[in-house]
């Protein structure tokens, strides 16, 4: 497989080489047929991608070398993951354990957890899923319930998770729990984020199958004893924790990528100038995506509020998603829906992308949630 070539000093990435790389791993790729009709790339999973991102020095640019990363600036890992979304690669795992995760541990974790498990990550040996939506906690985080009593030095932890991305991939899990169950406490002050090793006694495993392609996972915490040295931040100050992690998962470069391709695909069927100029402005406001997402990098890179930034950022790309999927239904009529054969466009995979963005104003945040967020925030409404 073609790699590139690792830097001990923070030298720019060549985009073409980048480019290069990602094309002939999406042409490796091509036969796994748990991604062959994946309708979004950032649900799409597969071991051997994160592997070969991690073989090839890419995974955690802008980390410190010490964590397996090359200190480039965070601006170099947003080019680097629109490159990945407009070749179409699989990314649940990587945005994940990475662009989410990552950079949270990074930044909350104590310096002996971090410097355990950031180097395993950006070998690209170390996959983790997201335990925090519950069956009554979804949007409103603060409701969570599952909860972890303190028992010596372990915590023992209780509940269930939903929506938990590449569970049934991962090797750990990032978890938010509730320390203080006392009623009295403010729902947002009794929360904490633990990491646990996914072959811990007590953790189960379920999927669902999702209309873009691809599955969601469930779990299910018996008493699953967790070291106490894995709690990540403070003890019940995990609400401040979770935002700011938050604020990592909402800047999605890739999806900027993602539309880059969409458009790119539909342009050789345009029909008329009608729809010419329609492609054109969709991708004027590509170019808007990546602006407000590269504020919110900008922000979170000098260690500033990038909340109503990286909301912005969230809202901005899942709408225009939307309207690149009516778009293309409008173009291609029901051709659109052709998911095999020489009718087919773009391998078939636009058919699976108009069922995924349904959800794209739903998944990581609903959109009245970033709404709000934003007049908070941003507007202090």
């Amino acid at each position: 497989m073609q790699g590139i070539e690792t830097a001990t000093s923070p030298t720019p990435l060549d985009p073409d080489s980048v480019a290069a790389f990602a094309a002939d791993l999406a042409a490796r790729l091509s036969a796994e047929t748990d991604n062959r009709h994946q309708g979004m790339p950032s649900d799409a999973e597969s071991r051997a991608a994160y592997a070969a991102y991690g073989q090839a020095g890419l995974i955690g640019l802008h980390w410190a070398g010490k964590h397996g990363g090359r200190e480039l600036h965070p601006r170099d890992t947003d080019a680097l993951e629109e490159t990945f979304g407009y070749h179409w690669l699989p990314l649940s795992g990587y945005l994940l354990s990475v662009k989410t995760i990552g950079n949270a541990l990074r930044r909350f974790a104590e310096p002996a957890l971090a410097d355990a498990l950031l180097p395993r990550i950006s070998a690209g040996e170390m996959l983790f899923c997201q335990g925090f939506s519950e069956p009554e906690a979804g949007s409103d985080l603060a409701s969570l319930r599952t909860r972890a009593v303190r028992d010596g030095d372990h915590f023992v932890v209780t509940g269930r998770k939903i929506w938990t991305s590449s569970a049934e991939y991962a090797d750990w899990c990032y978890l938010a729990v509730r320390t203080d169950p006392d009623p009295a406490t403010p729902r947002h002050r009794g929360i904490s984020v633990l990491v646990c090793d996914m072959k811990t006694p007590g953790i189960q495993v379920g999927t669902h199958p999702t209309l873009g392609g691809g599955t969601l996972g469930e779990l299910t915490l018996d008493e699953v004893r967790i070291p106490a040295d894995q709690l990540v931040g403070e003890l019940h100050g995990g609400w401040g924790l979770l935002m700011g992690t938050l604020d990592y998962e909402r800047v999605t470069s890739e999806k900027v990528g993602i539309a880059r391709r969409v458009l790119d695909e539909l342009t050789p069927h345009a029909r008329g100038s009608a729809d010419r100029l329609a492609l054109l402005r969709l991708g004027g406001e590509v170019q808007a995506c990546r602006a407000i997402g590269a504020r919110a990098t900008a922000l979170l890179a000098a260690g500033q509020s990038a909340s109503e930034a990286s909301s912005m950022a969230k809202l901005s790309i899942s709408y225009l998603l939307q309207r690149i999927a009516r778009t293309a239904a409008g173009i291609l009529g029901p051709q659109l829906f052709i998911e095999q054969g020489p009718d087919a466009v773009f391998d078939g995979r636009l058919a699976a992308f108009h069922r995924a963005t349904v959800a794209t104003t739903i998944a990581g945040g609903a959109s009245d949630i970033q709404r709000r967020v934003i007049a908070r925030r941003g507007l202090l409404c």
